[in-house]
């Protein structure tokens, strides 16, 4: 019933008895809890799928990133090595001892992580249980060698995988020389004296390189595997030694190869090796160009992989054939190496122009870091770090190389056997 009135139609109920207002009031009562309860299953079913599809997204995560530290970092080559020299450890502690190293690779890398995940703990889990496979395949192959049994061709192919996977693996160094730190290495004079060989065609003064600023310089090969991190190369590729055949990889190339399988196989660097032979032209050896042409490639090689981020040009040097530069370690007979820097300066005309060099203090302290570390694990390894007056293509990067690996009078074996401990001093100054 509706009335009428200046304020617009107003609704007229009739009066409903005590009995149907109940039963009103019992049918909503019904539809409310029906509403509810289908709510209620509606959204426990949801939830329970959204916590499945989460788990599910957590456990690949964790597979994911346990795959990439698997593939792009030598954390369970070193972290197997150290468990191995210290047999006695609980297994709750290598477990602590594998979160705590595997925590601090993921803070260093250009990835993030959350570790507070509950995926994390599933990364653990997975990288520990990789261990002990490995472990369990090492012990197998032991016990294969001491008892002679007859096994399948596959059990025969896995074992080779392995043994070739641990061929380049090279012990890691004790401290057994002098560790050289800002507080006891002396001055700027003192450490030119003690490491030093500067040309009479040069100078080196204070100012190129601070000693304290250029020992807490920080270097680091940037990036992970995915992409190329290191190139090799070499300016004078045809440089040989006593015993070199026909084979390029008995010449300066094989120690580039050598060294180049240490970096990729025990550290899981990227490694570009550049064979090109830059001091050959026209098919003869010509060394007076070798610098200009392999700067050019150089170039080339960073403009196409620009994720590179330390260059090596690697040579053998040349002295008197009377001369052996010949060391020990590991128990072979091992050539010795020199890091050589460039300055662009002449000591009587001063700086030359046309060969100018903008990280000439980046390349001296990373030589003076590597020498320093060199006399801390391998004393007796390096000879001198060498100074001369042009620029030897160092100008290409802050964190450049040029590295003399023995010279003619070592057996190629000797010099290839320098890459061992001089890949280990890579890692130790850019890797760490």
């Amino acid at each position: 019933m509706q009335k009428h009135t200046k304020h617009g139609i107003i609704k007229l109920y009739k009066f409903k008895s005590p009995d149907y207002m109940f039963s009103v009031i019992v049918k909503a009562i019904i539809v409310a809890l029906c509403a509810y309860i289908t709510f209620s299953c509606v959204n426990m079913i949801t939830n329970k799928k959204i916590k499945v599809a989460a788990s599910k997204e957590l456990m690949e995560t964790g597979n994911m990133l346990a795959q990439e530290i698997l593939e792009n970092s030598n954390i369970m080559t070193q972290y197997m090595i150290y468990l191995e020299n210290h047999k006695d450890i609980a297994e709750d502690a290598k477990k602590r001892i594998l979160t705590t190293v595997v925590t601090d690779y993921i803070a260093k890398s250009e990835y993030t992580y959350d570790t507070s995940d509950p995926a994390y703990s599933q990364v653990i889990n997975i990288l520990y249980e990789n261990m002990k496979t490995e472990n369990q395949i090492a012990k197998k192959e032991v016990e294969t060698t001491a008892k002679p049994v007859e096994t399948t061709v596959k059990n025969n192919e896995k074992n080779n995988n392995k043994k070739k996977r641990n061929k380049a693996i090279v012990p890691l160094p004790k401290k057994s020389g002098k560790l050289y730190t800002e507080k006891n290495i002396g001055s700027f004079k003192e450490v030119i004296n003690r490491f030093y060989t500067v040309t009479n065609a040069t100078t080196i003064k204070e100012s190129d390189m601070p000693i304290k600023q250029a020992l807490n310089k920080e270097f680091k090969i940037t990036g992970n595997n995915k992409k190329p991190q290191i190139l090799i190369y070499h300016t004078h590729s045809m440089e040989d030694f006593s015993n070199t055949t026909k084979d390029e990889d008995t010449t300066i190339i094989g120690v580039g190869n050598r060294l180049a399988q240490i970096l990729r196989e025990q550290f899981g660097y990227n490694v570009i090796h550049d064979k090109t032979k830059y001091d050959i032209v026209n098919g003869k050896l010509d060394r007076h160009e070798a610098y200009t042409q392999s700067k050019a490639g150089v170039k080339k090689q960073l403009k196409k992989y620009p994720s590179i981020s330390l260059i090596l040009d690697i040579h053998r040097d040349g002295v008197n054939d009377g001369t052996r530069l010949v060391t020990e370690i590991n128990g072979k007979k091992t050539a010795q190496i020199m890091f050589f820097n460039g300055m662009s300066r002449f000591k009587l005309s001063g700086d030359i122009d046309y060969l100018k060099n903008p990280y000439r203090f980046e390349n001296l302290a990373l030589g003076l870091q590597m020498k320093v570390n060199a006399e801390c694990y391998y004393p007796g390894f390096t000879r001198r770090n060498y100074v001369n007056a042009y620029e030897y293509n160092l100008s290409l990067g802050k964190q450049c190389m040029l590295i003399e690996v023995g010279a003619q009078t070592n057996t190629y074996q000797e010099a290839k056997n320098a890459a061992e401990p001089l890949a280990v001093l890579i890692k130790k100054v850019l890797g760490e």
